[in-house]
């Protein structure tokens, strides 16, 4: 069958080109409205006096676009007003209904729903939210949080468990949450959120801060130790803290101790005595040689004259200020209401009309228990001891070197002194 070929006369391929233009107009028309309240819409500010006019105006502008309608529900969602609530739980609905696929709008539509009494409505909303994105920690904490309001504990604090493990900036709030549904009990916790590491972490932290501090230690102590090194050894720094705080030094020392592979502080222990180890001449933590800014006398190790091992601990004096005399000190957990011994080993050639003892003082009164004789000139290593009871209502002590009889306007001390070899016993 030959072709035939047919021909459009010029004045139809005019009206054809003119509507492909107005059509093309038009949808560059309505592409630039998109467009142009898309932009204005993201940069409004809520909280601003004109935001509602330009809210109002956007959405008759740009009434197609889900995100003017969802800056309109913002809008008036924060003037808190009756009327203004119901606005903006419809601009929500529109903002949905032109984006169905986008969680953030559907959260945001049940929390309006919420504001306004609609609580079966809301759970619609956390429910397509939670279907769209089913492992969102946000949408499982905020939907979690929705049904505990309800009386849904069981299934809230499952959703509220599942957050926290997902994100750990819930993990707090969560356990927070769940023992204040049961009442502080917390083997109901466990049963509803499980008996994981977060949780555990979680309650330790929680429970730290308020008397029960003998179950925060228990949640601390079944996370298992690499646990408490690694992924929790911050926690573990804080937990620390908190016992020190509240003068519970054995505890405090037994956190220290998982959380560290240094030589680790344990019940009635001086931590390197033997000076085996670098003192630090700052930052140093509660349990080991501390040692303050000062401006006499240097301290350092001495590897020629020890009495044991490769070091010890060698003081050099050239001063006659009374004031700038460094402390050194260490704290050490003990049983408490129980007799101790603390042998001290010493050298000297310092040249003085002061007098420098070791003292023991309760830990967390600083208040002295029991002093050393003077230390005084030993060409030879020479013991001091202390014998004790440790205070019956504290379990830490504090081991100090104190300096007496300087209370003139010069103190002058001269030479050297080395410790080493300081022990701790239970008698």
């Amino acid at each position: 069958m030959p072709l035939k070929l047919i021909t459009l006369g010029p004045k139809f391929t005019r009206i054809a080109l003119i509507a492909a233009a107005i059509l093309c107009l038009i949808l560059a028309w309505y592409f630039i409205r998109w467009n142009l309240g898309n932009v204005i819409a993201s940069q409004v500010d809520p909280k601003n006096p004109d935001a509602p006019r330009v809210a109002e105006w956007l959405t008759n502008f740009s009434p197609s676009d889900p995100q003017t309608h969802f800056l309109a529900a913002a809008v008036f969602e924060k003037t808190f007003n009756s009327d203004d609530l119901s606005r903006a739980v419809h601009e929500y609905e529109m903002a949905t209904a032109l984006s169905p696929y986008n969680y953030a709008m559907w959260m945001s539509l049940g929390r309006a729903r919420s504001l306004v009494g609609d609580a079966e409505g809301a759970f619609k909303a956390y429910r397509k939210a939670l279907h769209l994105a089913p492992n969102y920690s946000g949408v499982q904490w905020i939907y979690g949080n929705a049904l505990l309001r309800e009386g849904e504990t069981d299934e809230g604090l499952s959703m509220i468990a599942r957050a926290a493990a997902a994100d750990p900036q819930y993990a707090r709030p969560a356990i927070a949450t769940a023992l204040q549904a049961f009442d502080g009990n917390i083997d109901d916790v466990r049963r509803t959120m499980g008996d994981t590491a977060e949780v555990n972490a979680g309650l330790a932290e929680v429970l730290s801060t308020t008397e029960r501090v003998e179950e925060s230690f228990d949640a601390w102590g079944r996370l298992s130790l690499e646990n408490r090194r690694t992924a929790y050894k911050s926690l573990g720094e804080t937990f620390r803290n908190k016992m020190i705080e509240r003068k519970r030094f054995r505890l405090a020392a037994s956190i220290h101790a998982d959380i560290t592979s240094d030589e680790a502080p344990a019940v009635s222990k001086v931590i390197n005595g033997g000076f085996e180890d670098n003192v630090k001449l700052g930052n140093a933590g509660i349990f080991h040689w501390r040692i303050s800014d000062g401006t006499h006398p240097q301290v350092g190790l001495s590897d020629s004259i020890k009495r044991s091992g490769q070091y010890s601990m060698l003081l050099m004096f050239n001063s006659f200020e009374v004031s700038g005399l460094r402390s050194i000190d260490q704290t050490v957990a003990v049983e408490p209401d129980a007799e101790y011994e603390l042998e001290i080993f010493f050298r000297s050639d310092l040249r003085t009309d002061a007098t420098l003892r070791w003292e023991v003082a309760d830990a967390a009164t600083l208040q002295k228990i029991a002093e050393s004789e003077a230390i005084v000139e030993a060409a030879d290593w020479t013991s001091l001891r202390i014998r004790f009871r440790s205070p019956g209502a504290s379990d830490g002590i504090q081991i100090r070197l104190v300096r007496l009889g300087c209370g003139g306007l010069a103190c002058p001390m001269s030479g050297r002194l080395w410790f080493d070899d300081i022990a701790l016993r239970r008698l």
